[in-house]
C-alpha cells in the first residue's frame, strides 16, 4: 500500500481506492472525500500517515464507478459506541437492582416507595432520551435474574417511555406512564413463583389463578395509595381494543392511554423476551408480529410511535442489503424507520471486512435492507 502523509490531505480530496487508517481501520471509500473534520479528527489523535492502494486525485477527475452509497465513518465512531454502551449497560443493571429491591420492599413489607420511585423514573427518562438507540437494546444486555419479573418490568418501562416520547407527552405525564410501567405487573408477586415462571403448560385452574393478577396488582396499589390513573394500568393492560382481553373485556377508549401504551411495549417485550416454555422473536420479526397477526388488539398511534422508536428494524438487528452487502443495525432513523444506518460487516462480494464501516441506507441510493438475515446467516459473519 501507499503510505499517505496526513498533513498532506485537502479538503475534497478523492482516492481510487479505499483509504485506511492502518491494517483493519477504513477511513473512507473512493466515493468519499476528505473532509476538514477528518483532517481534525487524525490530528487530535496523532495520526501522521493513512494507507491506500490507490492514488489521490481531484474532485473532477474522480468518477464514479458503481452505485456504492455515501459511506459516513468517523475514527472516534467506536469509542462513543463503546463508551454508550458501557454506560448503557451500568445504567440498565441499575434499574434493574432497583427495582428488585422496590418489589422485595412491596412483597414482603407491603411497602411502595414512590417519592423515591418518582425520582428514579425522572433520572430513567432522560437516559431514555439521551442513549435511546442504545437503551432500546435490552436484548442484549444479559443480567439474568433470579425471577424475569425484574427484567420484564424494566423493559417494558423502557420501551413505554420511548413511546411516550414519539407521542409527545408532557414531562408530568411521562413520569406517570414509567411508573405505571415498572410496576404493571406487580400484582404477579402476589402469586407463587412457581406458578408464573412454570417451564410447563398450565392447566386451566393455573391459567385462572394468572389471571387474576391484574386485578391483584390494582388493588394492591390503590391500598398503597398509588393514583388511580398509574394503578389502573396493572389492571387494564392486557386488555385490548376489540375486546379481547382480560379483565373485564373492554374495548377501544374505554381502555386508558397508558394502559394502550403498557399493552403494547409488554405484549413485544413477551414476544422478543427468551422464556424457557416459549421460542423468542428478534426485533424486526417482533414488530411485524404484531402489525400483522394482532394490529387490530392495539392503538395504531402506539404501534406506530413504537417502530419509530426502534425502528422497523431495530438496533441489533442483521440484515442483507439490496447490494448484497450484509451488516447490523446500529442506529435507528426517526424519519424513516425503513432505514436506519448499519454497520456494514461483509462488503458486496462477499469479502469480510476487517473493521466495519457505516451506511445510511437510503431507498433513492439503492441500498436499502432486502431482508432481515437467518440465524445461520449471522451466525457466518459474526462467528456466534
Amino acid at each position: 500500500m501507499n503510505a499517505i502523509r496526513v498533513d498532506s490531505l485537502m479538503p475534497n480530496m478523492n482516492f481510487t481506492e479505499s483509504v485506511f487508517l492502518d491494517e483493519k481501520y477504513i477511513v473512507l471509500s473512493p466515493d468519499v472525500a476528505v473532509d476538514e473534520s477528518l483532517i481534525e479528527r487524525l490530528k487530535k489523535w496523532n495520526y501522521t500517515k493513512l494507507y491506500t492502494g490507490g492514488n489521490p486525485v481531484t474532485r473532477s477527475e474522480f468518477v464514479k464507478t458503481d452505485d456504492t452509497p455515501t459511506i459516513e465513518y468517523t475514527l472516534d465512531e467506536n469509542i462513543r459506541q463503546k463508551n454508550d454502551q458501557e454506560a448503557v449497560g451500568k445504567f440498565y443493571f441499575d434499574l434493574l437492582t432497583f427495582t428488585k429491591e422496590l418489589f422485595t420492599d412491596f412483597l414482603s413489607k407491603n411497602e411502595l416507595d414512590v417519592p423515591l420511585l418518582t425520582d428514579k423514573i425522572k433520572s430513567t427518562i432522560e437516559h431514555v432520551k439521551k442513549h435511546k438507540d442504545f437503551i432500546l437494546r435490552f436484548a442484549e444486555l444479559k443480567f439474568p435474574t433470579e425471577n424475569y419479573l425484574y427484567n420484564h418490568s424494566v423493559n417494558t418501562a423502557l420501551l413505554s417511555l420511548a413511546i411516550g416520547n414519539i407521542l409527545k407527552l408532557a414531562p408530568h405525564r411521562l413520569i406517570e406512564l414509567g411508573i405505571a410501567a415498572l410496576l404493571h405487573d406487580i400484582g404477579m408477586l402476589r402469586l407463587p413463583p412457581a406458578l408464573y415462571m412454570s417451564e410447563k403448560p398450565l392447566d386451566q385452574s393455573e391459567k385462572k389463578n394468572i389471571l387474576a393478577h391484574t386485578i391483584a396488582g390494582y388493588k394492591s396499589l390503590r391500598a398503597l395509595s398509588v393514583p388511580e390513573p398509574l394503578a389502573l394500568v396493572s389492571m387494564e393492560h392486557h386488555e385490548r381494543l376489540d375486546g379481547s382481553g382480560y379483565p373485564r373485556a373492554l374495548k377501544g377508549e374505554q381502555i386508558s392511554l397508558y394502559s394502550r401504551i403498557v399493552a403494547v411495549a409488554c405484549s413485544f417485550d413477551g414476544i422478543t423476551a427468551e422464556r424457557p416454555f416459549k421460542d423468542s422473536l428478534d426485533g424486526h420479526h417482533g414488530i411485524i408480529d404484531l402489525l400483522k397477526n394482532n394490529r387490530n388488539r392495539y392503538d395504531e398511534n402506539v404501534l406506530k410511535a413504537l417502530i419509530f422508536s426502534i425502528s422497523l428494524y431495530p438496533v441489533g438487528t442483521y440484515v442483507l442489503l439490496t447490494n448484497k452487502a450484509k451488516g447490523v443495525v446500529v442506529k435507528t432513523n426517526p424519519q424513516n424507520p425503513k432505514c436506519p444506518v448499519v454497520k456494514i460487516l461483509v462488503d458486496k462480494n462477499g469479502v469480510q471486512l476487517a473493521e466495519p464501516v457505516l451506511i445510511q441506507t437510503s431507498d433513492q441510493a439503492g441500498t436499502s435492507i432486502f431482508r432481515v438475515l437467518e440465524e445461520g446467516e449471522k451466525i457466518q459473519i459474526t462467528g456466534k
